[in-house]
């Protein structure tokens, strides 16, 4: 029997209004859950209606908008009041059902059978098998260090969404909106923290609070995202923004972020493409003319200018033993800073290596406690890092020389893929920026923490997999030309002459 439209225009006004006495008496107690899930219900269908880009897509992009926009205050943002059900995790246990219900559809798995997806499969396995024995002793803390494992899935969901070219283009234009953001939003966050940490917040928590060394490190992939994409356009826009966005990463005061943009340049010279190295290079010198030219009006010593800051900033990077004197407010602490990490560092390689070489000390093994005795001797306050803030150590603390070498793999996987499409991309396509831009967090990640927490890791593993994806279609494309090539060549000289 069917309903006759009035019947059923009443029927859903009575459940919408039975539900909207559920939700209100629920909201009135300060219980959010079933009201937010219900409205992100609601928000999921009227995108799925207004555009064409598949839900687990969408997520997503939300996810690399708000982790590069939001940073450390939407990682603690937490759909649950009882229980930590965060956005990282959210996303990826919806985007990995409806992978894998698609993956079964179509009858295949959602790896591709090259270097790259074995490697980081493995590792990953590897990691499993390691949280198997770390669960019983060390409960959730075990689990909360795996996350730096599980978080690789997020490169499986993106190459599989980037199978589609526009999904694929949507999720670069997310990153490049968000990289835009910022050139807004973290100076107004610098001036009004008040309103930021005060006001602009969800159950008490800041929706943007900012980590700044990894603020720094996402404008140095934005700087050449965007420089790339002026390549591409010839539109000045992107050019500026590029350009603003190196300016505000040296206002950070993030050396990794100096690192890390420097490799991306290099990758770009082995391209044969010194447009970005020389754009960066005119860019600091008119900045530094006109900041010493100011200084010169205000009768200041070039010490006193922002520019002294950038220049033992720099310095430091080459005192990984804090020897040098440093003078600049801003780089006091830069030479204990370089001893810190040198200490830990060691402390967590001869732990591991007297604890468990192959396997590792596990998740939920206390790194920085070997540390602390060494460096904090006296420290009654409560130390709450992690992660030795490098995640090639991290990797080998938790999993030890086996866990270290599948991960090496993973990277001469990395490094093979990204020399071939630098080497066939001209002009450098997107496929070539995802790899570069990849590349710039991969190099912060081995000086700061980066890849152990979900701010870092989602947009690292997420540009991994579109780079994968897209250079995997580029080169399937060019052997598809070739091909197409050689069938002609024959044709064409087996032709007969034409007559007249």
């Amino acid at each position: 029997m069917t309903l006759s439209p009035v019947w059923s225009t009443r029927l859903f006004a009575i459940a919408g209004a039975l539900l909207a006495a559920v939700l209100g008496s629920q909201i009135a107690d300060g219980a959010y859950f079933w009201a937010g899930l219900c409205a992100g219900g609601l928000a999921a269908l009227v995108l799925q209606r207004i555009q064409s880009q598949p839900l687990g897509t969408l997520l997503m992009g939300g996810l690399l908008v708000g982790y590069i926009v939001g940073n450390r205050g939407f990682a603690q943002l937490s759909l649950l009041s009882v229980f930590p059900l965060l956005p990282a995790e959210f996303v990826l246990l919806v985007a990995s059902v409806i992978l894998v219900v698609q993956c079964a559809r179509r009858r295949e798995l959602p790896l591709r059978y090259d270097a790259l997806n074995l490697t980081l499969f493995v590792w990953m396995l590897i990691g499993t098998v390691r949280l198997l024995f770390d669960i019983r002793a060390h409960g959730f803390a075990a689990l909360r260090d795996y996350a730096m494992v599980y978080y690789g899935a997020f490169f499986f969901l993106a190459q599989h969404a980037a199978r589609d070219a526009a999904s694929a283009r949507f999720l670069h234009r997310c990153v490049l909106a968000a990289c835009g953001l910022l050139l807004v939003v973290h100076p107004l966050a610098a001036q009004f923290p008040e309103f930021f940490l005060g006001s602009l917040t969800l159950r008490g928590i800041p929706v943007i609070f900012y980590k700044d060394d990894l603020a720094g490190n996402f404008m140095a992939m934005g700087s050449l995202l965007f420089f790339l994409r002026y390549e591409k356009s010839r539109h000045l826009a992107w050019l500026a923004g590029s350009l603003a966005l190196v300016g505000l990463m040296f206002a950070t005061n993030s050396r990794s972020s100096m690192v890390g943009l420097a490799v991306g340049a290099g990758l770009l010279m082995l391209a044969g493409r010194w447009r970005f190295v020389a754009a960066l290079g005119a860019g600091v010198i008119v900045a530094a003319v006109g900041i010493l030219l100011v200084a010169q009006v205000r009768n200041q010593s070039w010490k006193q200018t922002p520019l002294y800051s950038v220049y033992e900033r720099t310095v430091s990077i080459a005192d990984p033993l804090g020897q040098r004197t440093y003078q600049d407010e801003e780089t006091l602490s830069k030479g204990d800073n370089n001893v810190f990490r040198m200490v830990w560092w060691r402390a967590a390689v001869e732990e591991t290596i007297e604890g468990n070489l192959w396997f590792g000390l596990g998740f939920g093994h206390d790194l920085a406690f070997r540390f602390i005795r060494e460096y904090y001797p006296d420290n009654t306050e409560e130390f709450t890092a992690r992660s030795p803030h490098n995640v090639l150590i991290t990797i080998f603390a938790r999993m030890g020389l086996v866990g270290s070498v599948a991960f090496l793999a993973l990277l001469v996987a990395c490094a093979g893929r990204t020399l071939w499409v630098l080497r066939h991309a001209a002009p450098l396509t997107d496929a070539g920026a995802f790899w570069c831009a990849a590349w710039v967090l991969l190099i912060c990640a081995c000086f700061g923490v980066v890849l152990e927490g979900p701010m870092g890791a989602v947009v690292f593993w997420t540009m991994l997999g579109l780079a994968s994806a897209t250079s995997a279609a580029e080169r399937e494309q060019r052997n598809e030309e070739n091909a197409a090539s050689a069938d002609a060549g024959p044709a064409a000289v087996d032709a007969p002459p034409a007559t007249a």
